[in-house]
Protein backbone atom coordinates (compact mmCIF):
# COMPACT_ATOMS: atom_id res chain seq x y z
CA UNK A 1 0.00 0.00 0.00
CA UNK A 2 1.60 3.35 -0.96
CA UNK A 3 1.60 6.17 2.07
CA UNK A 4 -0.23 9.62 1.89
CA UNK A 5 -0.68 11.86 5.10
CA UNK A 6 -2.48 15.37 5.42
CA UNK A 7 -2.68 18.05 8.45
CA UNK A 8 -5.47 19.56 10.00
CA UNK A 9 -5.10 22.94 11.11
CA UNK A 10 -5.97 24.32 14.62
CA UNK A 11 -8.14 27.18 13.18
CA UNK A 12 -10.19 25.12 10.12
CA UNK A 13 -12.54 26.92 8.66
CA UNK A 14 -15.51 26.20 5.46
CA UNK A 15 -12.99 27.82 3.69
CA UNK A 16 -9.79 26.20 4.50
CA UNK A 17 -8.68 23.48 2.01
CA UNK A 18 -6.86 20.64 3.34
CA UNK A 19 -4.40 18.94 0.74
CA UNK A 20 -3.24 15.17 0.69
CA UNK A 21 0.22 14.72 -0.18
CA UNK A 22 1.45 11.43 -1.45
CA UNK A 23 4.54 9.77 -0.30
CA UNK A 24 6.97 12.01 -2.74
CA UNK A 25 4.94 15.11 -1.21
CA UNK A 26 3.02 15.73 -4.46
CA UNK A 27 -0.60 16.75 -3.18
CA UNK A 28 -3.16 14.30 -4.72
CA UNK A 29 -6.29 15.75 -3.99
CA UNK A 30 -8.09 18.27 -1.35
CA UNK A 31 -10.14 17.63 1.13
CA UNK A 32 -12.97 20.73 2.51
CA UNK A 33 -15.43 20.77 4.41
CA UNK A 34 -18.84 20.05 2.83
CA UNK A 35 -21.71 22.81 4.40
CA UNK A 36 -25.01 21.25 5.33
CA UNK A 37 -28.65 23.22 3.86
CA UNK A 38 -29.78 25.70 6.11
CA UNK A 39 -32.89 24.42 7.59
CA UNK A 40 -30.24 21.62 8.84
CA UNK A 41 -27.23 24.01 9.78
CA UNK A 42 -30.45 24.88 12.37
CA UNK A 43 -31.72 21.53 13.23
CA UNK A 44 -27.87 20.67 14.33
CA UNK A 45 -27.84 24.37 16.36
CA UNK A 46 -30.82 23.50 18.49
CA UNK A 47 -30.28 19.56 18.69
CA UNK A 48 -26.43 19.26 19.08
CA UNK A 49 -26.63 16.21 17.59
CA UNK A 50 -24.98 14.33 14.54
CA UNK A 51 -22.24 15.36 12.72
CA UNK A 52 -22.06 19.01 12.08
CA UNK A 53 -19.91 18.79 8.89
CA UNK A 54 -19.88 16.24 5.58
CA UNK A 55 -16.52 16.66 3.30
CA UNK A 56 -15.81 16.64 -0.55
CA UNK A 57 -12.88 15.58 -1.84
CA UNK A 58 -11.30 17.72 -5.23
CA UNK A 59 -8.08 17.11 -7.63
CA UNK A 60 -6.03 19.60 -7.85
CA UNK A 61 -7.69 21.25 -11.03
CA UNK A 62 -10.84 22.16 -8.59
CA UNK A 63 -13.15 19.18 -10.23
CA UNK A 64 -15.01 16.89 -7.65
CA UNK A 65 -13.84 13.41 -6.49
CA UNK A 66 -15.85 12.20 -4.05
CA UNK A 67 -18.55 14.36 -1.73
CA UNK A 68 -20.71 13.30 1.77
CA UNK A 69 -24.27 15.00 2.07
CA UNK A 70 -26.82 13.75 5.04
CA UNK A 71 -30.55 14.98 4.11
CA UNK A 72 -30.86 15.69 7.58
CA UNK A 73 -28.08 16.53 10.91
CA UNK A 74 -26.76 12.37 11.40
CA UNK A 75 -29.59 10.66 9.02
CA UNK A 76 -29.47 9.44 5.36
CA UNK A 77 -26.26 10.20 4.45
CA UNK A 78 -25.34 9.72 1.09
CA UNK A 79 -21.59 9.04 -1.02
CA UNK A 80 -21.76 11.33 -4.56
CA UNK A 81 -19.26 9.11 -6.73
CA UNK A 82 -18.49 11.61 -9.56
CA UNK A 83 -15.89 8.78 -11.08
CA UNK A 84 -19.23 6.54 -11.28
CA UNK A 85 -21.63 9.23 -11.71
CA UNK A 86 -23.22 7.73 -8.77
CA UNK A 87 -25.24 9.04 -5.82
CA UNK A 88 -25.29 6.22 -3.56
CA UNK A 89 -26.74 5.77 0.10
CA UNK A 90 -24.39 4.97 3.07
CA UNK A 91 -26.41 2.29 5.54
CA UNK A 92 -24.90 2.82 9.15
CA UNK A 93 -24.63 -0.59 11.14
CA UNK A 94 -23.73 -0.74 14.94
CA UNK A 95 -20.87 -2.94 15.30
CA UNK A 96 -19.96 -2.52 18.75
CA UNK A 97 -21.74 -0.86 21.70
CA UNK A 98 -21.20 3.13 20.43
CA UNK A 99 -19.02 1.68 17.32
CA UNK A 100 -20.52 2.23 13.39
CA UNK A 101 -19.74 0.67 10.78
CA UNK A 102 -20.83 2.44 7.05
CA UNK A 103 -21.55 0.21 3.57
CA UNK A 104 -22.13 1.49 0.62
CA UNK A 105 -22.00 0.28 -3.33
CA UNK A 106 -20.40 1.27 -5.68
CA UNK A 107 -20.60 -0.54 -9.07
CA UNK A 108 -21.55 -3.33 -7.78
CA UNK A 109 -18.34 -3.54 -4.94
CA UNK A 110 -19.44 -3.42 -1.43
CA UNK A 111 -17.44 -0.37 0.69
CA UNK A 112 -17.29 -0.74 4.12
CA UNK A 113 -15.83 1.89 6.61
CA UNK A 114 -14.99 1.13 10.27
CA UNK A 115 -13.36 3.02 12.90
CA UNK A 116 -12.30 1.10 16.15
CA UNK A 117 -10.88 1.90 19.78
CA UNK A 118 -7.98 4.12 18.81
CA UNK A 119 -9.94 6.11 16.20
CA UNK A 120 -8.30 4.99 13.40
CA UNK A 121 -10.80 3.46 10.40
CA UNK A 122 -10.08 0.95 8.24
CA UNK A 123 -12.18 1.15 4.27
CA UNK A 124 -12.09 -2.56 2.85
CA UNK A 125 -13.62 -3.57 -0.49
CA UNK A 126 -15.83 -6.59 -0.91
CA UNK A 127 -14.14 -7.85 2.38
CA UNK A 128 -10.76 -6.92 2.06
CA UNK A 129 -8.55 -3.70 3.39
CA UNK A 130 -7.66 -1.23 0.97
CA UNK A 131 -7.11 1.50 3.21
CA UNK A 132 -6.31 2.43 6.43
CA UNK A 133 -6.28 5.96 8.00
CA UNK A 134 -5.06 6.89 11.71
CA UNK A 135 -4.42 10.12 13.76
CA UNK A 136 -0.87 10.87 14.34
CA UNK A 137 -1.25 13.35 17.17
CA UNK A 138 -3.85 12.16 19.94
CA UNK A 139 -2.85 14.97 22.71
CA UNK A 140 -4.11 18.89 22.21
CA UNK A 141 -0.85 20.09 22.35
CA UNK A 142 -0.03 20.43 18.39
CA UNK A 143 -1.50 23.51 16.70
CA UNK A 144 -2.16 21.03 13.65
CA UNK A 145 -3.33 17.22 13.94
CA UNK A 146 -0.96 14.90 11.12
CA UNK A 147 -3.17 12.40 9.70
CA UNK A 148 -1.42 9.40 8.36
CA UNK A 149 -3.57 6.65 4.97
CA UNK A 150 -2.20 3.58 3.73
CA UNK A 151 -4.23 2.77 0.69
CA UNK A 152 -3.87 1.12 -2.89
CA UNK A 153 -4.16 3.98 -4.68
CA UNK A 154 -5.35 8.00 -5.06
CA UNK A 155 -8.76 8.20 -5.40
CA UNK A 156 -8.99 5.63 -2.31
CA UNK A 157 -7.03 7.44 -0.28
CA UNK A 158 -9.21 10.56 -1.17
CA UNK A 159 -12.32 8.68 -0.27
CA UNK A 160 -10.97 7.31 2.90
CA UNK A 161 -10.12 10.72 3.58
CA UNK A 162 -13.87 12.01 4.14
CA UNK A 163 -15.22 9.12 5.22
CA UNK A 164 -12.76 9.60 8.47
CA UNK A 165 -13.20 13.21 8.30
CA UNK A 166 -16.92 12.85 8.46
CA UNK A 167 -17.51 9.82 10.90
CA UNK A 168 -14.68 9.96 12.70
CA UNK A 169 -12.25 12.84 13.45
CA UNK A 170 -13.83 14.81 16.51
CA UNK A 171 -15.47 18.15 14.36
Amino acid sequence: MQIYSYSIPESDSFYTRIPIYNEDEKIISIIKKNRHRILTQLFHMLLQSGMPHCYKAISIDNSPIYEIDCVFTGVRYTLHSYNAMNKISIKQNRVQLIEKMQTFMINGNVYQFEKDYSWSGTLKLNGEKIAFIINLDHTNINLTKRIRIEAINDDIASLIAIMYQTFVYPQ
